[in-house]
């Protein structure tokens, strides 16, 4: 970054600090001002919306088991006066023709009016009155609502299944004066309920209001209600389904009829439409905005038991708009078993309170939208639940987080105008101050480059009594140490490249082995050595390799290497013993060694291919491994034997090992295993056991690679320590 612009910053951080500190914190309390005001405004809201629930669903399961208490008296009264109907042995006189209806015809029909509290909804659209008028239903869509003629002054007797009418007669006879119970009932319950049925179990069905708007193959005694109120024998609500007549969702309240034998003749029942029961519950229920359900815990299997059945929802919004019954029967069935669930402690609690029969408001998210969840039970089966979203009470809180958001963006915008006027007049003062700092800078980075481009005749040529000029002068007294320190760099460089130039080439090539070796330095120089010697007493198919090293790193260490490769190397051209050769070496050694201090570890061995044997010294080196494939097993080449440079006169004593066939023979040296990981770990002789063991199929030269490409991975990028060199031998 140039010098002006850094001016520039500085500048620009002194003086635009304290106005953005007091841009901070005025902004701050004014989000803080908001955000109180909006989170005070919020929660009062939501206390006021929560108890006015509250209280609506309280009041509301008051209302609704005063209904139903309503609703099970007058079941009771028709359930008394149809078995005292149909158990008197004396049939009463036939006053008018009763009105038969069946799956293909009518008998004395009435007249038939409509009346706005009965609709049904169109199945089939156009044509769909079989006996109708065709121009009358020619616009009529199917799911629109449409009439259902009705008739207050009759019965209708609906026969189903094989029932004749002559085979039902007396049972029509002995229910038909139960005509005025109907009435009074209606008139006692205003109308709340949708039929009043006699159901009996020759498959004859009674209904007032009478109507005949049975589907053709109806016959209750097939749904689950009329089996389950017979099994139980018992009044009880069933779970809401859609009613045969009016195909809307409705509640059935029934009772059990028996005979003077106590043997179960039929059933008493009320169809109480679903919507006249809830009017009320639904005051301030927006179902725009609100989910509106009916909810049971009943019929729940091993996989839902946190779950709530859906039984029904309001309907279609627009229908509901366009028409509205007296019943408003707008709530219907899920096509397919719908359930409700939350991943919510909070959702435990609604299932067990809709299980016990309570009424209450929790917050809970509604897939992940914040809610308020009320509910109230409407019958020993089923609770209404109201979900409404939590924002839809919050209104007036989001407004006043809006007003102070907009408040905020004002006082951004004044400010930000008043912070760039500033930055403008720093500008300018910034760029003509750095320019009396930014020539001699120049300069003397043009200076830098031409040394970096091999002019060491290059000086900043510039004086001044501040700071740069010291720097200057600094500059121009480093170019000349430079200028050496590059020298004994290209120095070491040619050193370095003559010591890989001793290392061998390639391993020999000998019949019955297959022979790997690698040596990496952790300096320029290294002080580790490796070589495949000749042997003036060996045969053709027997090979001699060393591998050393010597202690300390750099230029000290290399020469000492140098200096023991070539001894090794002219006393094997003698044909001196591995003794000898171990003797003399460690003789001449130690008196390079006398006044450094430095010392030498090394493994001396002669491998003869043939024979599969290696007579080996181990001079302070790290013991050899042989690695049998066969048995999956390690030995280690653990035969004494002190390091060159330490004592001039100690006797080495040679060792002679069997090999085997697939045997691997591994000669390195301690900076492989001792390589450190950035937390502080060992490669460990473990791991270059297990990665011998891994790739023992592999040859020779892979296994040596492959050793110190792992060792690489353990450093993670670390520099090495200590030079690694590995030489690998795998008899065939």
């Amino acid at each position: 970054m140039k010098i002006r612009w850094k001016m520039l910053i500085i500048l620009l951080t002194f003086s635009l600090t304290p106005l953005f500190v007091l841009k901070t914190h005025g902004l701050n309390s004014l989000k803080e001002l908001g955000a109180d005001l909006q989170t005070q405004t919020r929660v009062t809201l939501l206390e006021r919306a929560t108890h006015n629930l509250a209280d609506q669903a309280k009041g509301a399961a008051v209302m609704i088991d005063l209904e139903g208490r309503l609703y099970q008296s007058t079941l009771k009264s028709i359930q008394g006066e149809a078995e005292l109907r149909l158990n008197d042995n004396d049939i009463p006189p036939q006053i008018k023709a009763p009105y038969i209806t069946t799956l293909h015809e009518s008998f004395n029909k009435p007249e038939l009016i409509n009346d706005p509290a009965y609709k049904k909804k169109a199945l089939m659209g156009k044509g769909m009155n079989r006996k109708g008028d065709h121009n009358m239903m020619a616009a009529v869509q199917r799911g629109d609502l449409i009439d259902l003629p009705i008739t207050l002054n009759h019965i209708s007797f609906w026969l189903s299944g094989e029932l004749s009418p002559q085979e039902a007669k007396s049972s029509i006879n002995r229910i038909a004066p139960l005509l005025d119970d109907f009435k009074s009932c209606a008139s006692s319950l205003e109308r709340l309920i949708l039929w009043q049925e006699i159901i009996l179990e020759n498959g004859l069905v009674a209904t007032y209001p009478g109507h005949n708007s049975f589907p053709g193959k109806y016959d209750p005694r097939t749904h689950p209600w009329y089996k389950e109120v017979k099994e139980k024998g018992e009044v009880s609500w069933t779970i809401p389904s859609t009613d045969a007549a009016t195909k809307t969702l409705c509640d059935r309240l029934t009772a059990p009829l028996y005979g003077k034998d106590g043997q179960f003749i039929g059933v008493a029942s009320l169809v109480i439409p679903i919507g006249e029961s809830l009017n009320k519950a639904l005051v301030s229920a927006d179902t725009q905005k609100a989910k509106v359900m009916l909810v049971t815990s009943l019929h729940r299997d091993e996989t839902h038991q946190d779950s709530l059945l859906v039984l029904g929802k309001i309907g279609d919004d627009q229908v509901e708009k366009e028409f509205l019954p007296m019943h408003s029967r707008f709530w219907q069935a899920p096509p397919e078993r719908e359930w409700l669930t939350e991943d919510n402690p909070e959702f435990k609690t609604l299932i067990k309170d809709v299980t016990d029969k309570n009424s209450g408001v929790l917050h809970m998210n509604d897939n992940g939208v914040p809610s308020l969840w009320t509910y109230s039970p409407v019958n020993t089966a089923l609770s209404i639940l109201i979900i409404t979203p939590v924002h839809e009470f919050t209104a007036e809180a989001d407004e006043a987080e809006q007003y102070v958001h907009e408040s905020i963006a004002n006082q951004l915008e004044g400010t930000s105008l008043i912070a760039l006027s500033v930055i403008i007049s720093i500008a300018i003062v910034a760029y003509f101050v750095s320019q009396g700092l930014s020539n001699p800078i120049r300069k003397l980075s043009e200076a830098m480059i031409k040394v970096g481009e091999g002019d060491w005749d290059a000086r900043a040529d510039f004086h001044s009594k501040d700071e740069l000029g010291d720097l200057a002068q600094n500059f121009n007294d480093m170019v000349p140490q430079l200028r050496e320190h590059s020298k004994i760099r290209q120095a070491l460089s040619l050193a370095d490249e003559a010591q890989q130039s001793l290392f061998p080439k390639a391993p020999p090539d000998i019949e019955n082995v297959d022979i790997g070796a690698r040596c990496t330095f952790s300096e320029q120089t290294g002080g580790d050595y490796y070589d495949f010697v000749g042997c003036a007493t060996c045969g053709p198919k027997t090979f001699a390799t060393v591998i050393g090293d010597v202690s300390g790193h750099g230029v000290s260490a290399a020469l000492l290497m140098t200096s023991a490769r070539a001894y090794m190397r002219a006393l094997s051209g003698r044909g001196k013993t591995l003794v000898e050769a171990a003797t003399e070496v460690n003789r001449l050694i130690t008196k390079d060694c006398a006044q450094t201090g430095h010392f030498m570890t090394m493994f001396m061995a002669i491998c003869n291919a043939e024979k599969r044997t290696v007579n080996w010294i181990r001079a302070g080196h790290d013991p050899g491994l042989v690695y049998s494939p066969d048995t999956d097993t390690f030995d280690q080449l653990l035969g004494e034997g002190l390091a060159l440079g330490v004592d001039e006169s100690y006797p080495y004593r040679e060792y002679l090992t069997q090999m085997n066939q697939g045997q691997i023979l591994v000669l390195y040296t301690d900076g492989i295993w001792e390589a450190h990981s950035p937390a502080g770990n060992q490669f460990g002789k473990d791991r270059m056991q297990q990665v011998i063991r891994d790739n023992c199929h592999k040859s020779s030269q892979e296994i040596a690679d492959i050793i110190l490409i792992e060792v690489e991975s353990h450093r993670k990028g670390l520099p090495l320590e200590d030079d690694c060199t590995i030489i690998v031998v795998k008899f065939l």
